[in-house]
């Protein structure tokens, strides 16, 4: 909670705030566990016109994981190669939106590799940090993509608001719809379409 405080500039346990509060704040980590405190700080930060982007879990279930099933936050669950729910992703009413995640047990593109999504990381060996890349699977690899695409949007139109792209969310515009028409509880509204996201913007 001081992290996003930080990011949003609000007043935070750092004493410190960035030179620019943050547009969209991606968090890939979740649990069970809520709170008012939490719930509060989250739909300030949406009305500051923040948008918040968190990861649906990775437990296969409908039983909400927070902070993602939070009401101001968009919550990402996770599609395979095939564009179709990843066998792991989190599922349920509190979804908003698909994207790319990964399932490391299938090989759908015959590349020779688990069907991750490829991630920069720091590789530890004897001592030294390098630079690198991994595969990896998750509504963790999800979250990113439609951070990222909230960006795009912003870069073409900065002053859109968290309300703003929300609407366009809840109206298909930002998305390909997938499984039943309209919203449902496995794909949210769809997939992220990042071409249709920036033309809306």
């Amino acid at each position: 909670m001081q992290a996003v405080r930080f990011a949003a500039g609000l007043e935070n346990d750092s004493g410190t705030l960035p030179t620019k509060p943050a547009d969209i704040i991606n968090l890939s980590l979740g649990g069970s566990g809520s709170g008012p405190i939490e719930a509060s700080l989250f739909k300030q930060v949406h009305e500051m016109g923040i948008m918040i982007v968190a990861a649906a879990g990775n437990d296969n279930s409908a039983s909400p994981s927070y902070p993602a099933s939070y009401d101001n936050v968009v919550s990402v669950s996770a599609l395979d190669f095939n564009s179709t729910r990843a066998p792991y992703s989190n599922y349920g009413s509190k979804v908003d939106i698909e994207a790319p995640g990964g399932d490391m047990t299938r090989d759908n593109n015959r590349d020779g590799e688990g069907d991750g999504i490829l991630s920069t990381v720091v590789e530890n060996s004897n001592g030294r940090k390098n630079a690198g890349f991994s595969y990896y699977q998750g509504t963790s690899m999800a979250a990113p993509h439609v951070a990222g695409m909230f960006a795009l949007m912003k870069s073409i139109h900065p002053d859109l608001s968290s309300t703003d792209i929300t609407t366009l969310l809840q109206s298909g515009s930002l998305t390909n719809d997938i499984g039943t028409v309209g919203r449902d509880d496995f794909y949210g509204y769809g997939a992220a379409n990042a071409l249709k996201a920036v033309k809306a913007a």
